[in-house]
C-alpha cells in the first residue's frame, strides 16, 4: 500500500511543480488556463487509485500456525517403565 501512496506523492509534487514552472514562464492568459486545467486533471487522475486503495479492506497474509507433533501413544504399563542398560 505504501508504494502506491508513494508514487500519488510524487505524481502530485511532479504535476503541481511542472504547473508552477509553466504558469510562470507562459505569458499568454489561455496558455495559463490551459496548464491549469491539464495539472487539474492530471491531479484528479491520480488521486483516483489512492483512494482506491485507501478505502479497499486490508488482507494481511495468514499467520502460521505451529503445531507440535503428539506424543507417540503409549501401551500399557510396559511402555511406562524404563530400564537402563545393564541392569
Amino acid at each position: 500500500m505504501s508504494e502506491g501512496i508513494l508514487a500519488a506523492v510524487l505524481i502530485f509534487a511532479i504535476v503541481l511543480a511542472a504547473a508552477c514552472f509553466a504558469i510562470r514562464h507562459l505569458s499568454t492568459t489561455p496558455a495559463r488556463i490551459g496548464v491549469v486545467l491539464a495539472a487539474l486533471a492530471v491531479l484528479v487522475g491520480a488521486l483516483v487509485p489512492v483512494v482506491r486503495l485507501l478505502t479497499e479492506p486490508q488482507q494481511y497474509p495468514a499467520q502460521p500456525q505451529v503445531i507440535a507433533p503428539a506424543a507417540p501413544p503409549q501401551q500399557g504399563a510396559a511402555a511406562a517403565t524404563i530400564t537402563e542398560p545393564g541392569k
